[in-house]
């Protein structure tokens, strides 16, 4: 009898796959939110304030600023001015990106497997954009990299779930 009241229905889509897919949602939403605001923003004034708080920072460290702590907010300063500096194109490619994952994200809901390579791309794209605004520095790549780890659990959790799409 229950084949019966299953037959002609869509195949029930794993919890797991429910809940990395809203989770995923909730971050495309934030990714265009984050890029909207990128471009809508003048980065100047932030500019200012961050050049003047890392000034007041290293002259607090007065002989270690010429340390491996100088050198690393020489770095955060480099990347905030690059950053600012790039903020529509990244902001634009951001938006973009955003959109690519949550139209993979929503064929995975729907079980597609496309989805899943539609997601791969975007997130790879995620990846890249900012080393190519921001350059290979330290910072840049341990920001990557944060994000990277974060990127490799969802490929992967998605990956366990491709025997459930056609």
């Amino acid at each position: 009898m229950t084949d019966m009241n299953t037959a002609g229905m869509a195949p029930a889509r794993p919890t797991l796959l429910t809940v990395i897919c809203i989770i995923s949602f909730i971050m495309g939403a934030w990714g265009i939110i984050s890029g909207i605001q990128s471009i809508t923003t003048d980065q100047t004034q932030a500019m200012q304030e961050a050049r003047q708080k890392m000034e007041e920072a290293k002259a607090q460290l007065g002989d270690q600023a010429d340390g491996m702590a100088g050198r690393m907010m020489d770095s955060a300063m480099e990347i905030t001015e690059k950053t600012a500096a790039n903020a529509k194109p990244m902001g634009i490619a951001g938006i973009v990106i955003a959109l690519l994952s949550l139209f993979g994200v929503w064929q995975m809901w729907n079980l597609k497997k496309n989805g899943f390579w539609m997601y791969l791309l975007a997130t790879i794209a995620g990846l890249v954009v900012p080393l190519v605004y921001l350059g290979g520095s330290m910072m840049a790549i341990a920001s990557v990299g944060f994000v990277g780890f974060f990127s490799l659990v969802f490929i992967i959790l998605y990956a366990v779930n491709l025997k459930y799409m056609h």
